[in-house]
This record gives structure tokens, sequence and C-alpha cells, in this order.
């Protein structure tokens, strides 16, 4: 692919933002206006210019979009690197990459591994239970939330003087057993990736000047949802140099609740004075009346630098308003006219999405497609690697590959049940700290912990086993099979069966196992295939990849039928047809985020990052009434769609005609419909 013929496809900013390589540069990417097209371009043209490939850095947020950037370049390079590639990645997946080489000039061994947020609440519940405080009402998923804080805050786990029974002092109270406990497991969390690699740098001058060296060329994706911890890394990478380009868009900021900083945006040029900022305004994915809706939204906005965006597709359809009588109706009226759009236009269910502010709001939705026989997918529904089978076997890889981790030990040999109990793990855990081993070899030598034959021959059976497959694992080109012989020996498809009563339930879960065993094959050839025979894959590896992916070895997989789906899920997708719904007071703007400042302004680019959505048609509906604690309750319409301009909306009574053929086209979906239920 020619360079520069690519180039001359790309408008002036575009071209501007791709073509100034030295110094610091702002490119303010708004909604659709072909930001990822600009960076992969930009790393290309830059490898093009003489950079060496792996001295260009470029980070975003997802694993989806890492990938996309990373197969857009190589189809830009059409393979003319050599084997030395850009490095593009999230900011996790770099950190983690930092850490295994130089993690131990922190105190950590090697083979560390990531605790998940499940994981991390099952230590903190462990914790809890130490100080007696679940009767207190404290839910470890509140305490994490607030050791999260504390972290991103620059916060030292000190010990606190203040009362623990208080929710936030509690918090300060746990963090330094939190941390301790994390480090004597060898294991961290996804905030301490960020942390320890910039205490890292922070801590050891020559590992940062070796950081610097390699990367010359730093490119940072959604600049607008980094935090400080991330914007202090890029900093010390930048060093004297300062060649950073950062793209975002200060409009679409949307996750001040998890740190955040929109400030790192809008300072960016007072943090790295010189700086030449781009702006990409035009518009490739919506019509002009979507983009005006969106750009009277955000004006209103005080923090935010200046932008518009414009399209040269046309005006399109106006923006639909239609308020329903209450939540049932509103649910139903758009699965109406969800079926009257497909058959009149023969969309496919796929383009078109509902979008609302909480996962809670969906059940009505739910409701009136199955109703309606819509198919539909919930996005942020339960994870892969968050369903329980999936768990209780990667608990067993996790000690095979850190026999330091006790947490995921205690889980492994309870799944299933091999009559060790509470009382010998409890037993099991003292006889370990008394001898300032790991609970690994305490279970190893439980014949010594005085707790009885019966108790401790099947914790040193287990330890053995154990054993034997972190050297099963260590073989070249075994990891596959060593695994589904540790599924076959422990009998786990057997236990699953036994755990759920529905086989159709039992089934499934088994499929899952099936799946995840089989994605380790994957991962193990994958790896062979990228690396090359000088490199073998690792347990360790795949563990990494499980943690910052969710799902090794499998690809993204597209939505079924209609997209559910909040405004924070939303971010990044686009939909020729979206509605928005439950637009009323104290939903959006949300309850607690509608008194005057940053709250309010974040609630409205929520709105925003929904109206950007769009690509042909946007309706924008509410209910005058809706159930709360099991009655009807009156709303007031959102605060928001006061700010669209009313020649650009189109108001909708419930039985008002849409056009002279609006019966005939009711009709001929029905019937459709009817011919698609009965096969014909």
């Amino acid at each position: 692919m020619n360079i520069k013929t690519e180039l001359n496809r790309l408008n002036p900013a575009q071209r501007e933002a791709v073509t100034t390589t030295e110094g610091p540069l702002l490119v303010l990417a708004g909604a659709g206006s072909g930001k990822t097209r600009v960076i992969t371009m930009r790393v290309a043209y830059l490898i093009h210019l003489g950079a060496l490939p792996e001295s260009v850095m470029a980070v975003t947020f997802t694993n989806k979009a890492a990938r996309e950037m990373k197969e857009r370049v190589q189809s830009l390079l059409d393979g003319r690197t050599n084997q030395n590639q850009p490095v593009i990645s999230t900011f996790h997946s770099l950190c983690l990459n930092i850490l295994k080489r130089e993690i131990e000039a922190l105190g950590y061994r090697r083979n560390f591994t990531v605790y998940d947020t499940g994981e991390q609440i099952s230590l903190l519940r462990h914790l809890l239970s130490d100080i007696r405080i679940f009767e207190k009402g404290f839910r470890p998923e509140d305490v994490l939330e607030k050791i999260s804080r504390l972290k991103n805050d620059f916060k030292s786990p000190l010990k606190s003087e203040k009362d623990e029974f208080d929710a936030e002092a509690l918090s300060e109270t746990l963090f330094p057993r939190y941390q301790e406990t994390m480090r004597s497991l060898n294991v961290v969390d996804f905030d301490d990736l960020l942390l320890l690699t910039l205490r890292l740098f922070r801590e050891h001058p020559g590992a940062l000047e070796k950081y610097r060296k390699r990367f010359r060329y730093l490119m940072v994706d959604e600049y607008q949802d980094t935090n400080k911890i991330q914007y202090e890394i890029l900093r010390l990478l930048a060093g004297e140099r300062k060649n950073i380009c950062v793209v975002g868009d200060d409009d679409q900021s949307i996750y001040g609740w998890r740190g955040a900083s929109l400030h790192n945006i809008l300072d960016f040029e007072r943090h790295f004075p010189g700086t030449r900022t781009v702006r990409l305004e035009q518009n490739y994915r919506s019509f002009g009346n979507i983009l005006v809706a969106a750009n009277s939204v955000i004006k209103n906005n005080a923090k935010r630098m200046e932008k518009c965006l414009r399209t040269d597709r046309g005006d399109g359809p106006k923006v639909c308003l239609f308020r329903a009588e209450d939540g049932e109706e509103e649910a139903q009226w758009i699965a109406d006219r969800i079926s009257r759009i497909k058959y009149e236009r023969n969309l496919p269910y796929e383009e078109f999405a509902v979008i609302y502010r909480a996962n809670t709001l969906s059940k009505p939705f739910e409701e009136a497609f199955r109703g309606s026989r819509i198919p539909y997918t919930v996005i942020g529904g339960t994870s892969y690697f968050d369903r329980k089978e999936i768990k209780d076997l990667a608990s067993y890889l996790k000690v095979i590959a850190n026999p330091l981790d006790g947490l995921s030990l205690l889980r492994a040999s309870s799944a299933p049940k091999r009559g060790i109990g509470s009382k010998t793990t409890n037993r099991l855990a003292e006889f370990a700290r008394e001898r300032s081993i790991s609970l690994l070899e305490a279970f190893k030598r439980a014949r010594e912990a005085d707790i009885g034959e019966k108790s401790a021959q099947p914790a040193r059976s287990f330890a053995l086993m154990i054993e034997k497959y972190r050297e099963l694992f260590k073989k070249r080109g075994e990891m596959g099979k060593a695994f589904r012989a540790l599924a076959e020996e422990i009998r786990f498809k057997d236990y699953i069966s036994e755990l759920y009563k529905s086989q159709e339930m039992a089934l499934k879960r088994i499929e899952n196992v099936e799946n995840f065993i089989q994605s380790l094959h994957h991962f193990e050839e994958r790896a062979f295939q990228e690396t090359g025979a000088e490199k073998k894959p690792s347990l360790q590896g795949f563990l990494e990849e499980l943690a910052l992916d969710g799902n090794p070895g499998e690809t993204d997989e597209k939505p079924f039928g209609v997209v559910l789906t909040t405004f924070h899920s939303a971010k990044g997708l686009e939909f020729p047809v979206v509605f928005i719904a439950c637009l009323e007071e104290d939903i959006l703007p949300h309850k607690k985020s509608a008194l005057p400042g940053e709250g309010i302004e974040e609630e409205r680019r929520l709105f925003y990052v929904g109206i950007t959505r769009a690509m042909r048609e946007l309706y924008l509906t509410s209910a005058q009434h809706r159930t709360k604690y099991g009655k009807k309750a009156p709303t007031t319409p959102s605060r928001f769609l006061d700010e669209i301009p009313d020649n650009i909306v189109r108001r909708i009574q419930n039985l008002e005609p849409e056009d002279p053929a609006q019966e005939e086209i009711k009709a001929k979906a029905f019937f459709a419909k009817m011919r698609e239920m009965l096969g014909d």
C-alpha cells in the first residue's frame, strides 16, 4: 500500500495530524472524524520516514481497539517492517510487559499473576473476616472501590489512625493489609500494573532511561480517558524530547467516576509547552440534523475545548421525540417502530440500538422485544471469565503458574471438594505463617501440622498433584494436553454436572469449560506461529492474556439482533438507527449528578456520546410516569431535550400517522412477521 496515496485520501486536518511528527501534538478528534485512521496512518508514516518500528509506541484503552490498530498498520506497511514491530497495546498491557522484565527491582518475583475484580473481592472478604467487620454491613465491593481511589490518588498504604468502623477509614485501615497480602501472594491488581510501573520509573532512573531511549515516539488514543497515573507515566517517558501525540475528545470524557481526569486533555497545552493543536471536525458517520443536535447540546458545557462537528452527507431525517404514558408503553413503542422500520427498509436487526443510562433500565425493553419476537443482545452482561466454572478451573492454572498464590490454591482445593475442610485450611494457613512458607508448601507438609492423617492425606495429595502439573506445563508444546489431562484427573465435568440441577444449564457450563480448555490449545498454537521456534509460549503468558483480555483465543463476536446498551458501553460503536430511551430528570441527568458543576457536565457528555452513535436516524424517548418501588410516579423530561433546536425536531404522538401509507406499512410488517414465524 502506497503511503503517499493514502495521505492524499485524508482531509487537510487529518493530513496535518499525520505529518506533524516532532514535538507535542494534540489532536482533538470529534466523534466519527476518523481518529483511528489518523493514528494508524501516523504510525505507518513515522516508519515510512525511517523511524525504527520498535521506537514507535501507541496505546489505547481496549484490546479490540489495539487489535484493529495493529491490523491497519500492517496493511499500510504491507509487510515491509522487519521482525521488530511498533508497540501497539493497551496501557495495562504495556505496563504488564514492562513489569515482566523489571518487577524484581520492586521486590516481586517475575512469575507474578494478575488478580481480577472477583479475586480482589475474595481477598477482601478474607481480610474483613479477620477483623470481624461483616456484621457492620460493609460490602467488599465498596471497600475495593475506595482502595482503588486511594491508589489512583497516589496515597501510600500507611496505617490509618481513624475509627475503622467508618467506611472511608475502614478502606484506609485495610489498604496496607491488602497491599501486604497481595505482595506475599506475588500477585498484583490492575491498579498495581500502572502504579508499580510509575514507581519503577520514579525510583529506578536507569529503567526509565532505557524505555525513554526505546520509545522515541509516543501516541495515545482516547486521551480524555487517562487518569493521573497514566499522565505521569507518559510525562516521564516523553522526557526532554516530548515527541508525544495524544488523540481524544474532551466532549466524550465519560469515565470520571472511574478516575479519568478531564483536565489531562484540557491542560495538555500547559503540560507540554509548544503544543501544536489540530481539530478533526469533519464527521463521516452521521447526517447533519444529528450533528446539529449533538453540537447544540454539548456547547452548554463550560469545561470544553471549542469544536463543531460538520458533515457533507446532508441534513437527513429530523430527530424524533416521543413521550409515552409509562415505561411499558415506551418500550412497546420502540419495539413496534423497529419492526416497522425493519420491514419497510429491509434493515437487519443488528443495525438498531437502544441506549439508556443504566443496565437496570433494560427489563421493559427485553420484555417488549420478547413479546414482539425481536432478537436482541444486552451488552455489558456477565463476561466469559466471570463465570464460576471458568474461575474455578483457572484457579488451578494460577497456582500452577504462581505457587505463592494461596488464594487461588484455596479455591482450587475446594472445586471439586476433596475432603479439605475450613478447619484444615485454617490450620495449614497458620502452619505456613509459623514456618514462613507458602500455603502450597504447607499442604505438602500437612502431616507436620498436627491435623491428623485423615485431613493431611487429601491436602498432601492435592499439593503433589499441583507439583506434577507444574512440570507437565513446562514441556514444550504440551500445555493444551496437560490442561485437558488435569481437567480429566479432577473429573471437572462431573463436578459441573453435579453443581447444576438443570441438565441444559450443566451442558452449557460444560461447553464453556471445553471452550476454555481449547483456548489454551489455540493460545499455544498462535504463540508458536507469532514468535517462532526460538521462544515458547508459557502458562504465565496465557494467564496474562486472560487477565487483560477476558477470553484468549476467541474472536470478537458480533451482537445478534438489536443491541441494548448503556451510554458507557455504546462508546466507540455506531448504528444506522438509534433510540435513546428514559430521557427524564433523575435518570439522565442522574439524580446524584443533577447539581451544577462537573457532575452535570459529565451527564451531558453521556447524552452527547449517545447522540453521536446514530448514523441515519435518531429517536429520543421518555415516559410521563415510571414505576419506582412498585408505584407509578410522574416524571419530568430531561433538561437536555430543551437544548436541541426545535427546527430539527419532529414530535411524534402515539396515534399520529407516520405518513399516508403508515397503516399499509404496519400491515405489511405484521404479515411479514407472521410468514417468518411460520417458516414460510
